[in-house]
């Protein structure tokens, strides 16, 4: 096989809010010679994430509803084959994979499958975790595990918002947890050491999990509409709350402030673009922990439809009544 048709494949992993979209925009901010196809891998219906992406990459296949490592396995090598038939469009290939994903199951059509490894030979697994969640995180989901220990270069994130004897303490916790990956930080919001990560490379590893709390549960959901069979998704549901009305939102930042505060261990990650009638940019709104974010994103193009959309994810999250908390926050509901 001519290995000069080879395109690297790096897999972006994380739990949810750990920073990946970030990571992935400067990624392609420090490298513009380079073109990336991405395969962007959402549990529910709508790909916000895709609405983050800068758009200087090659190649843009969004994978929703499901996990590229179970549920969406079929979809994933479909997309390979795509991508294949298009590589003069990239130069590499980047996996952001959703926050619950299992990285041994997505790296195995790159490391075993006869074809496929050699098409897209396996570059390195990036794990992304958050400086101030990560410690809770392991607590309550195997996957943060499963993804550190997979990981040949951890990144933590955000590491500003702890302090430094903590960080270090963190820092040395997660090179025990893989001692064969590198372990490094973020310089800031958006500054990574590329100039490191570059030159990491994966290398085969035991990955062993016999001291993970809780490996299998029969915890039933919906994710969308969609009810996903594999136990390590069980638990984990999606929601998805559209409205045409602007929000009022000062608001939205104080009631979804309020209301991840109090449900920090239900409600993983939220995301949402919003519009503004006086502004032609779309708003990011983005929650992980007890941290609500707003920022003006990119433009409006002329073809879209302005509306505001809020992605929830998390589990036992219908009984939040969060439809009837968004819905006090329209611009138009009258104020108690």
């Amino acid at each position: 096989m001519d290995k000069s048709n080879a395109r690297p494949v790096t897999i972006l992993t994380g739990f949810l809010g750990a920073g990946k979209t970030t990571f992935l925009n400067a990624l392609m901010q420090s490298y513009p010679q380079k073109k990336y196809a991405i395969i962007e891998n959402e549990i529910g219906q709508l790909n916000v994430d895709s609405f983050l992406l800068s758009e200087n990459y090659g190649q843009l296949i969004p994978l929703q509803e499901g996990c590229i490592c179970c549920t969406l396995n079929d979809e994933f090598y479909s997309s390979l084959e795509l991508l294949y038939q298009r590589q003069d469009s990239f130069d590499e290939l980047i996996i952001e994979c959703t926050g619950l994903a299992m990285p041994a199951a997505i790296m195995e059509p790159f490391t075993t499958h006869p074809i496929f490894k050699d098409l897209f030979p396996l570059k390195k697994i990036i794990c992304l975790v958050d400086a101030v969640l990560i410690e809770d995180q392991i607590k309550e989901r195997d996957e943060v595990l499963r993804q550190i220990t997979a990981a040949d270069v951890v990144i933590i994130n955000k590491a500003d918002d702890v302090h430094p004897t903590y960080l270090k303490s963190l820092y040395d916790y997660l090179a025990h947890l893989n001692p064969l990956a590198k372990t490094l930080y973020s310089k800031g919001k958006k500054e990574f050491p590329f100039e490191i990560i570059e030159n990491i490379m994966y290398t085969k590893k035991s990955e062993t999990f016999s001291f993970l709390k809780n490996p299998t549960s029969n915890h039933a959901t919906i994710i969308g509409q969609s009810s996903l069979g594999k136990p390590h998704l069980n638990d984990i549901s999606t929601r998805i709350y559209t409205f045409v009305e602007e929000f009022n939102f000062i608001n939205l930042f104080l009631g979804l402030s309020k209301l991840v505060g109090k449900y920090t261990n239900r409600i993983y990650r939220v995301k949402g673009i919003g519009y503004k009638r006086d502004n032609d940019k779309k708003i990011i709104i983005q929650a992980v922990g007890s941290r609500v974010d707003m920022d003006y994103g990119n433009q409006w193009k002329a073809n879209e439809a302005k509306i505001n959309t809020m992605v929830f994810i998390g589990k036992e999250l219908d009984s939040l009544s969060i439809e009837d908390l968004l819905l006090q926050m329209l611009a138009n509901h009258p104020q108690k």
